[in-house]
This record gives structure tokens, C-alpha cells and sequence, in this order.
């Protein structure tokens, strides 16, 4: 266990600032009296009002302009007022407005051009508005979600990419967040990697920070949810996603606010970007179902390669054969025999051996919404269930059958990597008075995760089937022929199991009240709570026989997680004049992010034991942490002509994980939006529908580490003269001047509109700056007896370029041709570190360098020439071998550009679609980390043994065991066939006759194919999902081929 002490606590000093501990207190003090603050602050800014009218209705119908059809979920908003409704399944809507007289009514929805209708309400009868809308690719009125509420995109002066989940879900390979978010906006990285229930690592716009997360924050229904990679028992390497919990299918739309300049009000945290999730809502009219199931394979097609054996005769034993490197051939330690030869292979290319074999995936999902003008409802469940490629051997199957005495062994080391998942969801949506609006949404997820030990694990199963060597000589400790195993048999590995349970729950509660026209003001309340259980265990007898492991050992951790929400916010509008609009917001966010772990250990059970308290030797550990957060808020936005927006705001932000000294931070912002092809001046052309220049500056953070700026002390036995003593040593310094990174961000663009519509192009720049990084510096152990502190000391500069480009070719009622293009360059960079610091070393085997002037976890090492003196085709040794004096700059470990390519083909009168996705990376240098133990470790590689190929393969081996590995930094670029979607709308008669309206039937598959020069497993592979690691693949489980059958019903 570790005590935290704030240091103001040890220097006995008066009138100091309140230490860290009582932050929370006083954060909780401010938190009140804002609220009664904030309640009354647009009161200054009222216009002289007439008494408050009676009110009157709205009704219609919301269609497509083209087909006639209806359009569901479609948005109603009152223009300049927060006050809306949704279309439902028949395209009506019914929307009741507090006051008579002439109203303006917005209606959007994404994948249609918005429009703007204006009613005169009165009291009594309601008033019909039918609206047709028009299809578009975007729009520049379609609504989006901010802190201050809804806006239209065109009022808002940053990019912002919009995913309309709920009608693409159905029709596409998407398990989880990571394969929805992949490729849908520019300038938005994905890692996902290949093990069943291992998580997305998300990057928008690259690596913002050093030492912290570059994670996005999750906001869902408008409270904060936990995303966080990695989350769990080690295993060696990737671990499961906390983002890929939420259930893709429970989504209706997700917008992704890319960087500080759009994140500024979002405050601390912010900088990497927030993904903005709205779930699905209720719709009034009939009780709709909508049923789906989908079944599948999944196959590991990468190609592994061989490891590499050359046999001789030693000159010390001519009768025995033995494994000869070609530098021993050639200086005489082995020669030549009759039955020498050069051999290859490994494990997973025989049946028997191989723990590599096919999986498969199920789900099924029934969802069911409803309601009337009053209160409308959505409620869904699913389920599903997912095995991964990794099996027991066979062989070794009848082993440890054989070894236990048993007919059959447990299905948790038969099949090592499955995932069961269930998820719910309840949202109601209620008008309790003509301007009070609740909505309610709960959201509960229930997982069982086994994963297997595996990428950087001695005892893991891949280092098992690959880090050894290829021969059938050898033997383990207890007297198994390993057949090609490194140090264990396979089935000793599997017999480790590692496991995960989850029970999560999502709440919100959001209410608008609309006391007069102008004023619009809104409460949110919620919580992410996560229950997590985390369990390894060899048991007794079993396991690798090394350490302790087969003397039985367990670890079992129970971890809560609970991060709350309260957001208060007001919006007031105003006509200042008849060319000018204004609209002033204000605000109050407070988040909370609790966590306690606690770990218990055991080592020695006895057998049967499976609990901690069976061992004979235990321990356990508990570690709790609080960060609370209060920030404040204000955004003027001006319109002038509803052409030209301008905006300003402020954000402050205090918080406990903050320095002694530093009390708070704030964050400004600024930025113009203009529709300039509304103006009269602007040249107009048939071709031209809009055109849009947009312009911002904003400020995000990165808030530290929860304990860092604290004095921290750990437990433990002092040793005195008089004997042992409970005490207390200094386990972190902290850091009483410590400050949250600071990200200032500026953006350019323009959004550009031409063909009626057809061709829609988004083009932006961006130049973001984090200062004061927060990098683990080292010191004098003497100063304290440690050798590191956090420090803010570094800068980093991300910059680049992203495109997006939706284009239809052909449109017609019987055929559809289109494309989505995105694109993006990135160029990122250290640009500062403290004075005497030149550079800092991260990375597997210190293979990265940071250092001003280049990119952040960059490869480093020293270049190797090969110089074959006696021109035999041999590198026979270091004479041969010429080392640069320096660390030379290999390359980014992160793509600089990255492309995605989206067609889609319509036919049949449309009832059959083909969408397919290609997806590239260029500019990456990957760490070939498996090639490098190979090298290094298992002396398997090909350069060691085989003349025939080139004397710079042989070079790079041999420079391996001088912990050289420029050779196993590799050009990791690709291009990936990501996605293939073909669905077909069934007849409607033969949906009847299943008593369906709709039925529809999908085929998909998902990592179909790669081009690719890079010779390792995969370009993707990747480690830990780690930013550390600089997606360095390490025995690591490569993305896999997934092919779906899904069917979609409503009723």
C-alpha cells in the first residue's frame, strides 16, 4: 500500500497554499456556490420580454425530396432555441413551441441538405410544416453536438466529422469501436490488434504527449466515460480497450472533435480530442423491433516466417552434428560434413504442433423503440460471443491427457483467447411541460475476456513457437522433446490462464429547461462505474517449470472504477439587430475520477487450490486514487447576415492532480466561420453551391498523473539498532510546481460544395503546440535516495493536412455510384527540452531517441556497413563489419500519411450495395522486434546461416549480438484491403411472409488483404498497444480475416 502525503504536510510551513488532500474540498465548496452563480448569470444579458405566451403545436412530415420517402430521425429545432423533436418511422413529428407568432424551423439530418421553414404558431389547432429534404453528403446546417449544446456545423469554426452510425452499423464488418471509427474521418488513427477482446488504440492527430495518455476523452449522452487502453493483468502484451465495450449498435451518431481548437470548452484532458457519442433514442409513433443475427469465421492468413538452421561437424566432436554459423564455418570451428545441410521451418506450419487454428464470432441483437408526443422510448439488448484462432495442439492434447490421467482437459486452456459479452440499454425521452425536457439513459455491459500469455512473455505461447529453434533434438527440464518449442511445450504455456470479468454501468440523466424564448438552460448528471475482476492461475503440477509457476500461483485483482459527471450550462439568444444575432453560453463542468485496486498474490497451492487463501504464501496490496476537476466556461458567438460567425471563449480549470503552486489554468479560443458564397460579391456559378472559409485558435491540457505532484511514502520494515520497525521510505518526490500540459492549437480550412450537391470537399491545416510536457526526469540519487521526477520540461509540434472528399457520381432511382476519400499527413516533433537534457531514451532496448528536431518515440541507431574483405559472399566476423560512431535517425515509428478509400456501387433499384474500404499508411519505420530476437536470442535468423543471401542481411545479424538493430527497423508501409460489404434488401413479400416489413441480408469481411514491403509478420502487428512501444511488432497477433453473415429484420 502507498501513502500519499502533499509536502506541505512535511515542511511545517504557515500560510502555504491548502495541500493537495483538501483539494477535493475545496473543489466541492466552488462547485456550489457556481451553481447558484451560474443559475442567474444570463439574467444581465435579457432583453426587455413581453409576458410569456400560451404556446402552440407543429406537425408534420419529414421526406426525401428525391424518392418521397419518409425520413426517420430526422432533427426539428426551433432556430436560435435548444427546443426540438425527432421524426419518427412514418417521418412525422409533432414538436410544441412555448410561444405564438412567427416560429423558424431547422430540420436536418445527416446525409440530407438541411432546410429552414417558417410557421406562424397560434394557440388551439396545430399548424402543419412539411419538409423535404434533399440528399447531400454533408451539410453546413446539419446539427452538431458541442458543450454549449446543438449548433450547425456552419456556425461552428473548426473541422468536425460527423458518423452517422445508425444507419451504416447494419450494413458493415464492425465488431467493436476500433473497426467503426477506422477510416471513417481524416487525421483519425486506429490500431487495432489481432487477439480476441485485445483493444483500439485511438491517435487524432498523433502523439500529443511523452509521458501521458494520447487517448481521446469519451463523452456519451454528455458525460464523460472511460476509454482507456490496456486495461488489466499483463499478459505480455495487448490487453482489452475500455472503448470497445460500447456496443456499436446501441449508437446513433458519433462526431469527433479533433483538437484543442474545437476542444477548448471540453478543458483539461481534452487535447488529444473527444469523441462525442449520442446513443439511440426513442421515436413517437408505433412499437418498432428491428432483429439481427450474424454468425462467422475468423483466420489468421499472415505468413510466419521460418526459423533457419545450418548443421556441420564442430572440429571438437567431428561424429556429432551441430548447429554452425557461417562465421564459424568460415574460422574453422565447424566444417564441412556429408550430411550437412541448411534447414528451416517452424511449429506453426505443422498441424499437430500448431496453436494457431480458425475462430469464430456470433451476435444478436433485438432493439425496440416507441412512444407518443409526450414520452418516447428506446430499450436494447445483445449478445455475443467470440472465440480466437488460438487452440491447444493436438499433440499436446494427448500429452497432458495422458500426463492428468484424464479424457478431456478444461475448455479455458483448450481455447485460451473467447469473449462473452452482453449489453443493455433503457433511454427514455419525456416532455414533462412544453419547455422541460428529460432524458434518461441507462446503458449496462456484462464481459467474460480469456486471454492467453503472449507477445513479450518468455513464458508466453508465440515466443514459444517462434523464439526458439527449429530442431528435434532438444529437450525441456522435465524431459519433453520440445519438436521445435523454444523452452516449453505448448500445452505447459496454455495451462496459464488469465481471465477478466467486467460489470459496467453507464448512466445520464440530461434535462432542458426553456424558462423564456430566448434562454435555454440544461443539467446533466452521470456516472461510469466499472467493476472489474482480473484473475491468473497455474495451478500446482502445471504451467512452465520455471520460477515458482508450477508450484501454483495465483494473482487476483479487484479493481473499481467510477468517474462522475456534472455539467451545468445556459444559452442565451439573442436579435440584436436584424443583420446581427448573438449567442452567449455559460458554464460548469465538475468530473470525478475514483479508483481503487486491490491485489492479493499467492504462491504454493496446494492441489485443487484455486484461491489466495489457499496458498501458503500470500501478500496483497491496495492502492486508491481521486482526481476531481472543476471547470468554468464562456463563449460569445456573433452572426452577422447568417453568413459570417465569429466566436470567443474562456475556459478555467483547477484540479486536484495540479501542483501546490499551481491553482489553476485557462484555456481561450477564438474563431470565424464564413459562408462567403452567400455573399453578394462572390462570384456566382450553376456549378458552385457553397463554399465555406473557417479559421481557429484554442487551447486544450493534459492533466498529470493523479499522484504525481504528490510527496508520496511507502510501508515497509525499518532496520535499527534495536531490530526491525514498522516505517515508512520516500517512494515519489513529487512536485509541488507541476502543471498540466498545455496544447494551443491553430486551424484553417474550408469546407467547398459544387455539382448540386454531388461533390463535397473538406480541407483543413492544422499547427498544434504542446508546452510544458510532462517528461520523468532523471536526478542525483543523492538529492533523496530516488533517481527521477516528473517535471514539465519538453515541447512537441504536431502539424499536417486533412482531406475529405464525398463524391456521387451517379444517382439515379435504379443505380448509385459514390466515394468517400480521407486523407491526412502528419508531421510530428519534439521541438524543446529542458536545458542539458539532449535527448531522452525510450523504446524496446532503448531502440528510440527523443530529441529536438525529431519525432517523438523515433527509431534510432547506428548504421551497418558490410565489407567483404576477401570477396567470399561471407560476413564472417567483425573485421567485416563497419559500425557508424553514432545513433543515426532511422524514422518516424508513426505513419506521416495515411489515406482511405471508400466506394460504393448501388444497384438493382438500389436494393443491392456493394461498399468496399482500402485503407494506407506510408512513412512508418517499424521495430521488427521478433526478426531481433531471432537474431539475438534464439540465433534463428536467416542472415546467421544462409550465404545465398545478400552480405547486408548477414551484416544486420551479425550486428544483433553487438545490440545493434538498424536491421530490424523496416519500412512499414502498406495499403490494406479493409473492408467489403454487400447487403440486399429482401422483397418485401417475402419479408411479409416471415410477418417482417424489411428483411436484409449481409456478407461481409473484414482485413481481406495487404500489400506490403515489410517482411514481418504483419505491418500492423503491434505490441502492448503502447505509444512507448512505437508499434514495434513482437510476437504479436497479426489483424486477422473475419467473414460475417448477418440478417436484418423489422417488424
Amino acid at each position: 500500500m502507498r501513502l500519499f502525503v502533499p509536502a506541505a504536510f512535511t515542511r511545517g510551513e504557515r500560510g502555504c497554499s491548502p495541500p493537495v488532500a483538501t483539494r477535493p474540498q475545496v473543489l466541492r465548496r466552488r462547485l456550489t456556490t457556481s451553481l447558484l452563480a451560474l443559475a442567474a448569470s444570463l439574467s444581465l444579458f435579457a432583453p426587455p420580454t413581453a409576458a410569456a405566451q400560451g404556446g402552440g403545436t407543429v406537425t408534420g412530415t419529414v421526406t426525401d425530396g428525391g424518392t418521397g420517402q419518409p425520413i426517420q430521425q430526422a432533427r426539428v429545432l426551433v432556430a436560435g432555441t435548444q427546443i426540438g423533436t425527432l421524426t419518427g418511422e412514418n417521418g412525422r413529428y409533432t414538436l410544441r413551441v412555448p410561444n405564438t407568432g412567427s416560429v423558424t424551423l431547422e430540420v436536418s439530418r445527416i446525409g440530407f441538405e438541411a432546410q429552414r421553414v417558417t410557421v406562424n404558431v397560434t394557440e388551439g389547432a396545430p399548424v402543419v410544416a412539411d419538409v423535404k429534404l434533399g440528399q447531400a453528403a454533408f451539410s453546413l446546417a446539419a446539427v452538431v453536438t458541442t458543450v454549449t449544446g446543438q449548433q450547425r456545423k456552419v456556425e461552428l469554426a473548426n473541422a468536425t466529422t460527423q458518423v452517422n452510425v445508425a444507419e451504416k452499423i447494419a450494413e458493415l464488418p464492425v465488431s467493436n469501436m476500433g473497426a467503426l471509427l477506422s477510416g471513417r474521418s481524416s487525421g483519425v488513427q486506429v490500431v487495432q490488434t489481432g487477439a480476441t477482446g485485445t483493444g483500439s488504440r485511438v491517435r487524432i492527430r498523433g502523439q500529443n504527449s511523452f509521458s501521458l495518455s494520447n487517448d481521446p476523452i469519451i463523452v456519451i449522452d454528455g458525460v464523460r466515460a472511460s476509454g482507456a487502453t490496456g486495461d488489466g493483468l499483463g499478459v505480455g502484451g495487448s490487453g482489452p480497450s475500455r472503448l470497445d465495450d460500447i456496443n456499436p449498435n446501441e449508437i446513433e451518431s458519433l462526431e469527433i472533435i479533433k483538437g484543442p481548437s474545437a476542444a477548448t470548452l471540453y478543458g483539461t484532458e481534452a487535447a488529444n480530442g473527444v469523441i462525442v457519442i449520442t446513443t439511440k433514442r426513442g421515436k413517437s409513433g408505433r412499437t418498432t423491433w428491428n432483429l439481427s443475427a450474424e454468425n462467422g469465421r475468423i483466420n489468421n492468413t499472415a505468413e510466419y516466417p521460418d526459423l533457419w538452421s545450418l548443421w556441420g561437424r564442430r572440429a571438437t566432436a567431428p561424429n556429432v552434428s551441430a548447429i554452425c554459423t557461417l562465421q564459424e564455418m568460415v574460422d574453422g570451428r565447424c566444417v564441412a560434413g556429408v550430411t550437412d545441410s541448411l534447414s528451416r521451418g517452424n511449429v506453426l506450419n505443422q498441424s499437430d504442433l500448431t496453436p494457431i487454428g480458425t475462430g469464430n464470432r456470433q451476435q444478436y441483437n433485438l432493439q425496440s423503440s416507441g412512444g407518443n408526443d409526450k414520452v418516447q422510448f428506446f430499450v436494447s439488448g445483445q449478445t455475443e460471443s467470440e472465440t480466437g484462432i488460438y487452440k491447444m495442439p493436438s499433440s499436446e492434447v494427448t500429452r497432458l491427457e495422458t500426463q492428468r490421467g484424464v479424457t478431456s482437459l478444461p475448455s479455458d486452456i483448450m481455447r485460451p483467447n473467447a469473449l462473452a459479452r452482453n449489453s443493455f440499454r433503457a433511454n427514455v425521452s419525456a416532455e414533462l411541460r412544453p419547455n422541460l425536457f428529460l432524458q434518461v439513459s441507462s446503458g449496462f455491459i456484462n464481459s467474460d475476456l480469456r486471454l492467453p500469455q503472449n507477445e513479450d512473455n518468455g513464458n508466453g505461447l508465440m515466443v514459444a513457437a517462434l523464439g526458439g529453434n527449429w530442431r528435434g533434438d532438444l529437450k525441456d527440464s522435465q524431459g519433453n522433446n520440445l519438436r521445435g518449442y523454444r523452452s516449453f511445450m505448448m500445452g505447459d504455456v496454455l495451462a496459464q490462464t488469465t481471465s477478466q470479468n467486467i460489470n459496467r454501468f453507464i448512466n445520464t440523466a440530461t434535462a432542458q429547461w426553456n424558462p423564456v424564448s430566448w434562454l435555454a438552460t440544461r443539467a446533466a448528471l452521470g456516472s461510469d462505474i466499472t467493476f472489474r475482476n482480473d484473475l491468473f492461475i497455474s495451478k500446482v503440477g502445471e504451467g512452465p517449470n520455471t520460477g515458482t509457476v508450477r508450484s501454483g500461483n495465483i494473482t487476483a485483482n479487484r479493481v473499481e472504477t467510477n468517474q462522475q459527471t456534472a455539467d451545468y450550462g445556459a444559452t442565451g439568444t439573442f436579435q440584436l439587430l436584424d443583420w446581427l444575432n448573438s449567442k452567449t453560453s455559460v458554464g460548469m463542468q465538475y468530473v470525478r475520477n475514483f479508483r481503487t485496486l486491490q491485489q492479493s498474490t499467492g504462491i504454493g497451492l496446494p492441489p485443487g487450490g484455486v484461491t489466495v487463501t489457499a496458498a501458503a504464501t500470500r501478500s496483497s496490496t491496495q492502492n486508491i486514487t481521486d482526481r476531481r476537476t472543476l471547470g468554468y466556461y464562456v463563449e460569445q458567438q456573433f452572426g452577422i447576415r447568417d453568413k459570417l460567425f465569429l466566436t470567443g471563449g474562456l475556459r478555467r480549470d483547477a484540479a486536484s492532480a495540479f501542483g501546490a503552486n499551481t491553482r489553476a489554468v485557462y484555456y481561450p479560443k477564438v474563431g470565424a466561420s464564413w459562408l462567403i458564397s452567400d455573399e453578394a460579391f462572390f462570384p456566382k456559378g450553376d456549378w458552385l453551391n457553397s463554399l465555406r472559409l473557417r479559421g481557429t485558435y484554442g487551447a486544450s491540457g493534459q492533466i498529470p498523473a493523479d499522484t504525481a505532484s504528490i510527496k508520496a511514502y511507502s510501508p515497509g520494515a525499518l532496520t535499527l539498532a534495536s531490530g526491525e520497525t514498522p516505517g515508512a521510505t520516500l517512494s515519489s518526490l513529487g512536485n509541488a510546481n507541476l502543471k498540466p500540459e498545455y496544447s494551443a492549437e491553430t486551424e484553417f480550412g474550408f469546407d467547398l460544395q459544387m455539382f448540386s450537391g454531388r461533390t463535397n470537399i473538406e480541407l483543413t491545416s492544422y499547427n498544434k503546440s504542446t508546452t510544458d510536457a510532462l517528461i520523468l526526469r532523471d536526478i542525483a540519487p543523492s538529492l533523496s535516495g530516488l533517481q527521477s521526477q516528473i517535471v514539465n520540461i519538453g515541447n512537441i509540434k504536431n502539424s499536417g493536412v486533412e482531406l475529405t472528399w464525398n463524391q456521387r457520381i451517379i444517382e439515379s432511382d435504379a443505380v448509385g455510384l459514390s466515394f468517400a476519400l480521407t486523407g491526412s499527413t502528419l508531421k510530428n516533433r519534439m521541438t524543446k527540452l529542458a536545458e542539458g537534457v539532449a535527448t531522452i531514451p525510450s523504446g524496446n532496448r532503448n531502440t528510440q531517441q527523443n530529441r529536438p528536431g525529431y519525432p517523438i518515440y523515433g527509431l534510432w541507431d547506428r548504421t551497418v556497413t558490410p565489407r567483404d574483405v576477401n570477396n567470399d559472399g561471407i560476413i564472417a566476423g567483425r573485421s567485416e563489419v563497419v559500425y557508424s560512431d553514432t545513433a543515426i535517425y532511422q524514422g518516424s515509428s508513426f505513419p506521416t500519411k495515411e489515406m482511405a478509400f471508400t466506394p460504393t456501387l448501388e444497384l438493382l433499384n438500389k436494393k443491392l450495395r456493394i461498399t468496399s474500404q482500402f485503407d494506407g499508411k506510408w512513412g512508418i519505420t517499424k521495430f521488427n522486434n521478433t526478426l531481433r530476437h531471432q537474431c539475438q536470442n534464439g540465433v534463428t535468423c536467416r542472415g546467421r546461416y544462409d550465404k545465398s543471401v545478400s552480405l547486408q542481411e548477414q551484416a544486420y545479424a551479425y550486428a544483433t549480438a553487438d545490440a545493434i538493430y538498424t536491421g530490424q527497423m523496416e519500412n512499414g508501409d502498406f495499403i490494406r484491403w479493409r473492408e467489403l460489404s454487400v447487403s440486399y434488401e429482401m422483397p418485401t413479400a417475402w419479408a411479409n411472409k416471415l410477418r417482417t416489413t424489411r428483411w436484409n441480408i449481409v456478407l461481409t469481411g473484414r482485413n481481406l488483404g495487404v500489400m506490403t514491403d515489410y517482411k514481418g509478420v504483419d505491418p500492423e502487428a503491434s505490441a502492448a498497444n503502447s505509444d512507448q512501444r512505437g508499434g514495434e511488432e513482437y510476437f504479436s497477433t497479426p489483424p486477422l480475416r473475419i467473414l460475417m453473415l448477418r440478417m436484418n429484420f423489422s417488424f
